[in-house]
């Protein structure tokens, strides 16, 4: 058994492998950090290069916690990678963080955290997002667009709008 942890290299990234070595220590096992590199490479925000994964190496040393680190270069989406690890692994648990996204990147790009969680193999525990972006913090009300069922639907009748 093992703690699986999607990486990324983020405050929120990191958050997740500070609570994948606790959810570790506390189970007596292992943690498997899992960084996927997509299509575009390292030009892409969440590929972690060397030296994010040395910090997290050291980071997981220091207390004494047996880790490996996997960098997967795959087109396969990023839940699909984790999900696959997952399995071979037998993990006990997955950890993820999750990032804030606008309603239309949610709907286009997916959600790496919404998959894993419908399809995991184990519990999974994800971890809030604590990233800076200098922005006011998204709530439901300012991140999604406004619903028809709240009034916001012209009124039809006879198949005109009035």
């Amino acid at each position: 058994m093992t703690v699986v942890v999607g990486y990324v290299p983020t405050e929120t990234g990191f958050s997740a492998v500070v609570e994948a070595e606790r959810a570790a220590r506390c189970r007596e096992v292992a943690v498997v950090v899992v960084n996927v590199v997509g299509a575009t490479g390292y030009r892409a925000p969440t590929a972690a290069d060397q030296r994010h994964l040395d910090a997290v190496a050291e980071y997981l040393n220091k207390r004494g916690i047996r880790h490996s680190l996997r960098s997967i270069s795959s087109d396969e989406r990023p839940a699909d990678v984790l999900l696959n690890v997952a399995q071979e692994v037998d993990a006990s648990l997955i950890l993820l963080g999750l990032h804030q996204r606008s309603w239309i990147a949610r709907r286009v790009l997916g959600s790496t955290a919404q998959a894993v969680v419908l399809a995991a193999p184990c519990p999974v525990l994800v971890v809030p997002d604590v990233d800076e972006t200098g922005d006011q913090p998204t709530t439901a009300d300012t991140d999604a667009p406004p619903l028809r069922s709240m009034g916001q639907t012209p009124d039809f009748r006879g198949g005109k709008p009035r």
